[in-house]
């Protein structure tokens, strides 16, 4: 039986989920959950980058986080497309692993690669609970989408939840450093680890822990109980 997963993380490029939530990734597989990452497109090119290097690094950064998969599409890199096709190859892995919470781009950035991944992911949401099809699974509709806070535009963005990532944010950083042709070989992208826990900190202060990253809901949905939020 495939693994039925509590969390998928779907990034445009590799090492776009542990930028934006690689603390969230690791804290919840802490807590027993099943967590994926879904890469649309392996990345290259790149300067200092190799299809075999980002895979590795990929592989190496996932083995970090101890995600229980990690699947990365065939999409082209700098020009992903909202298409029929690429709806349907995400509509299925939403299909074979049925996440309960898929998290992704928000809808804001300057890199079309990461809008478009908003929009496909949105999309294959949709199209996954779709019958009469081609699929070789069934139908499927994820609960819920939620956006994280990673793009290249420095705003002021609505959050409405912060998770405490006190306990893993160290992973993080780990899994980031398994990076080595985007964040070392690229050396003026070294100062991202200074960002990241500048950002971290920053957002942590805000609920009284040392670490927290944010997320972003763009639907309503039900409280039982005021008092246990």
């Amino acid at each position: 039986m495939d693994t039925e997963l509590d969390v998928l993380v779907v990034g445009a490029h590799p090492d776009d989920a542990e930028i934006a939530c690689g603390g969230i990734i690791a804290h919840y597989k802490k807590l027993g959950k099943k967590v994926g990452i879904l890469d649309l497109t392996n990345g290259e090119p790149t300067p200092f980058g190799t299809v075999e290097k980002r895979m590795a690094e990929a592989k190496a950064a996932a083995d970090i986080l101890k995600v229980d998969i990690r699947v990365t599409l065939d999409m082209p890199n700098r020009s992903l497309e909202n298409t029929l096709e690429n709806r349907v190859k995400v509509a299925d892995i939403f299909r074979k692993y049925r996440p309960n919470t898929i998290i992704t781009h928000p809808s804001e950035d300057w890199h079309a690669d990461h809008i478009a991944a908003h929009h496909l992911v949105n999309a294959a949401k949709f199209q996954a609970k779709l019958t009469k099809t081609d699929s070789p699974y069934p139908e499927y509709y994820p609960p819920r989408i939620l956006y994280f806070d990673h793009s290249h535009i420095r705003m002021q963005r609505k959050i409405d939840f912060l998770v405490d990532i006190s306990d893993s944010f160290e992973e993080k950083i780990a899994a980031l450093q398994a990076y080595k042709s985007q964040f070392y070989e690229n050396k003026k992208n070294m100062k991202i680890f200074d960002w990241i826990r500048n950002r971290a900190a920053n957002l942590g202060f805000e609920i009284g822990v040392e670490y927290a990253e944010a997320l972003i809901c763009p639907t309503y949905f039900q409280i039982h109980d005021i008092t246990k939020i």
